[in-house]
Formats: structure tokens, sequence, C-alpha cells
């Protein structure tokens, strides 16, 4: 499911909250002053691939073996078993 972010405009708290499409509209509370936290845009996670990144002028190339895919302030290498967040 997708990660929605949040910011809670009374204590200042940014959090996230995972639900389906279906339920991206439906309002989050925060979860520290119960105080309903207005949505916020973050733009699209982006892939690359061994591929794009040769392309790219200035870009080290992936590692060797596969893509690196990167998503929610981590990456993920070849040989990484597959995981929810």
């Amino acid at each position: 499911m997708p990660l929605y972010d949040y910011h809670c405009d009374r204590c200042g708290l940014d959090f996230e909250v995972s639900r389906s499409l279906k339920d991206s509209d439906v309002p989050a509370d925060c979860p520290m002053c119960n105080v309903q936290a207005r949505r916020v845009f973050t733009p699209p996670m982006m892939t690359f691939t061994r591929g794009a990144a040769r392309e790219n002028a200035g870009s080290s190339p992936a590692p060797s073996g596969g893509a690196r895919w990167s998503h929610h302030g981590h990456s993920h290498g070849p040989g990484i078993r597959p995981h929810t967040h």
C-alpha cells in the first residue's frame, strides 16, 4: 500500500500513513495530539535502473549484477530480499 505524508499544524509533527488508493482522501489524525492533520504533497518516488544511470552524465553506474531501487529514504541493491514498509 502507498504511504501518504501528513503534517499536523498544531504540534508540527510530520508522519506517514499507509492506506489503499481508494482511501487516499480520508483524513488522518495526528498520533501525538489526535487533531486532524493535513496531507502534504510529495513528489512520486523515482526508480533508476542500471541502464538509466549510465545515460545520465556524471552519474556513477549502478552496482554490478542488477538494478538499484530507491524509495522512502533507503536503497535496495542486488540480492536484497523483498520486504514491505
